[in-house]
């Protein structure tokens, strides 16, 4: 029912290893078909990677060069990374495709009955678009002639994506710009993976109430950015909750938080049963 994308480049292989492990480890029983790692880099970081790294999964691991797509991607990471996601989703034909970066570990077992509703309705549920994506709500919006207010939970990874509304999605864009999809997308420079998905869904279904269920998931996902570093131990106690299903540190983040404060981390992710860790 459920593919898995993570993008990565060069300096994320070492985090990847460790996320590889946390997925081979906790994402078994969501019935993963395929695990596409793809590579936002030269093409001999595709030939480090190990797909043994995702130990039970190892069988389901595509490695796919950017150079796969045809497209002339932008140079800029973020953004062709955000791109990467979108195009590699139209891939997968299972129903849904759950987007990780390569630093978000998983810390237990996903299990579908709560990520989805009886009705198949995911059951993230939605919040408002926070204020630093508010000019890309207005050219989403603008796109699709709706006022887009709400986006789809979490706002980041893990996200899912419907990959059969991706594809319409990309053929519904290309149709009002008369451009190449991802020529447009990186034109726009501010247009977010999950905020133009989110805008869709709004544009598709005259609201998103078909997408996701009034019943959310207990999940919860602790992430930590590069703007977060003075709250680290705060949110490290977070992390602790039992219905936390994911960890992430930015690299940035990482690079500030003091060598104390990063064994903190390994020690976490030990606990979980994650050996990886031990050598980040």
């Amino acid at each position: 029912m459920i593919d898995v994308i993570t993008v990565v480049f060069r300096d994320e292989l070492e985090i990847l290893q460790v996320q590889a492990q946390s997925l081979g480890m906790y994402a078994y029983d969501l019935g993963v078909q395929r695990i596409y790692v793809v590579v936002n880099d030269d093409a001999d970081v595709a030939d480090a990677i190990q797909t043994k790294w995702w130990g039970r999964l190892a069988d389901r691991v595509c490695i796919v060069p950017r150079r796969m797509f045809s497209a002339q991607l932008p140079d800029l990471g973020w953004l062709s990374q955000q791109i990467l996601k979108l195009l590699t989703a139209t891939l997968s034909y299972q129903p849904y495709s759950m987007v990780l970066d390569a630093k978000t570990i998983l810390i237990q077992p996903l299990n579908l009955h709560r990520l989805f509703a009886p009705d198949g309705r995911i059951t993230a549920g939605t919040a408002p678009v926070q204020t630093v994506f508010t000019e890309a709500a207005r050219r989403v919006g603008g796109l699709f002639d709706i006022a887009v207010t709400d986006v789809l939970m979490p706002q980041g990874v893990p996200f899912l994506f419907e990959n059969s509304a991706v594809r319409a999605m990309i053929a519904e864009v290309e149709l009002r710009t008369q451009q190449f999809f991802v020529k447009w997308f990186a034109d726009q420079g501010m247009v977010t993976e999950f905020i133009l998905y989110s805008g869709y869904q709004q544009w598709r279904h005259s609201g998103l109430d078909s997408v996701t269920a009034p019943t959310l998931s207990d999940y919860r996902y602790c992430n930590i950015c590069h703007s977060q570093v003075q709250q680290f131990d705060q949110r490290m106690g977070m992390a602790q909750h039992p219905d936390t299903a994911t960890v992430s540190v930015h690299r940035q983040a990482w690079a500030q938080i003091s060598p104390a404060q990063r064994q903190v981390y390994r020690e976490f992710l030990l606990s979980r049963g994650i050996q990886q860790a031990a050598k980040i």
